[in-house]
């Protein structure tokens, strides 16, 4: 399942994961704790989502466990503080504000966990010498045209500017996953036993899925290839037609609730992209289902004092005045895309 040298990575480590609770966080540390390795801390500012982790870990959710950690990533005091203490050999960075409808409304929320969160994190991984430190990104990401995409390709580049020859640093980019929390099976599930209405926004509109437990096994795959800041692009196949999918799962479940077009929302894409072509190069790595994306350096210092300012706005700033802001550290400025529905506040 594993090749030889993710083994080797975490075999005897100290691992901590953000986003511990989540879909993909929880389905990292199941998968590390197989790795055999000495420790792995589960941190995360949900406290019913460490407790259902532990109870399925543990058998028991007495939270006195000291590797089950209750923080917010941003809060960069508390960041430093936790990893100066536990001291990882590698960091998997998995939490994040990941619902693009609500970022679009609540664009601060996103500059907060998204930009900050990452920053916190990344920083005091880096402070307390971590070997390796992996940042989980997302397809939107690539040419991103919402504040999703844009504050998850922020975080790319906020995690290539804190690598160093002794903490490597990388980004990992995927698709959907499939039964994620909050993700369409879940929805489509809980529409058709309600005997509800099923809401797709376009007849014609694709996404890229991959399960859980293949998106975290690459993830851990990719984290070997980790150096100085690259992002690293999973294979995801071929795009499916949302419409297609619900189709078929009504077919099998025998359902027969009405189907619902409700329109492509502000900042969605018809279709969405791996790779930003614009400026991002994509080549082949020592894994056959990674691919390393290369992109134009930036200037740490300037880059990391834009960081710095936008995330002093998140905190008074208005949403107009942030989003140009935060449309500033995107590379290039995004450019006017047939698919995308412009927000309307």
């Amino acid at each position: 399942m594993y090749s030889a040298e993710a083994r080797t990575l975490v075999n005897r480590k100290i691992v901590l994961v953000t986003g511990a609770g989540g879909s993909i966080g929880s389905e990292i540390v199941r998968q590390v704790r197989s790795l055999d390795p000495t420790a792995v801390y589960l941190l995360d500012h949900d406290e019913g989502a460490l407790h259902a982790l532990q109870l399925e870990l543990q058998g028991h959710g007495l939270l006195t466990d000291p590797f089950v950690l209750l923080a917010d990533i941003r809060d960069a005091g508390t960041m430093r503080r936790i990893l100066a203490e536990i001291r990882p050999d590698i960091v998997f960075h998995a939490a994040a504000h990941k619902h693009l409808p609500l970022l679009e409304r609540f664009p601060a929320e996103g500059v907060k966990a998204n930009v900050e969160g990452t920053q916190n994190v990344v920083a005091a991984a880096v402070e307390a010498g971590a070997e390796l430190v992996v940042n989980i990104s997302t397809d939107k990401a690539a040419h991103p045209t919402s504040v999703l995409g844009a504050t998850k390709r922020v975080a790319e580049n906020i995690a290539a500017s804190y690598a160093t020859e002794l903490t490597r640093v990388a980004s990992v980019r995927f698709g959907n996953v499939l039964g994620s929390r909050g993700s369409l099976l879940t929805s489509l599930r809980w529409q058709v036993a309600n005997a509800n209405d099923i809401t797709v926004t376009d007849p014609a509109v694709t996404r890229f899925f991959m399960t859980i437990p293949e998106a975290a096994t690459l993830v851990i795959e990719a984290a070997v290839l980790a150096h100085r800041g690259e992002t690293y692009v999973l294979d995801m196949g071929r795009p499916v037609r949302i419409l297609d999918l619900v189709q078929r799962y009504l077919e099998f479940t025998k359902a027969d609730n009405r189907i619902v077009f409700t329109g492509l929302r502000g900042g969605e894409k018809m279709h969405e992209q791996l790779v930003d072509s614009t400026i991002e190069a994509v080549g082949a790595t020592a894994h056959p289902r990674i691919s390393r994306i290369d992109r134009p350096a930036l200037d740490n210092a300037v880059f990391r004092a834009a960081v710095d300012g936008l995330c002093r706005a998140a905190a008074s700033a208005s949403s107009t005045e942030l989003l140009d802001m935060l449309w500033t550290l995107v590379e290039p400025k995004p450019v006017p895309d047939s698919a995308l529905v412009e927000f309307v506040a």
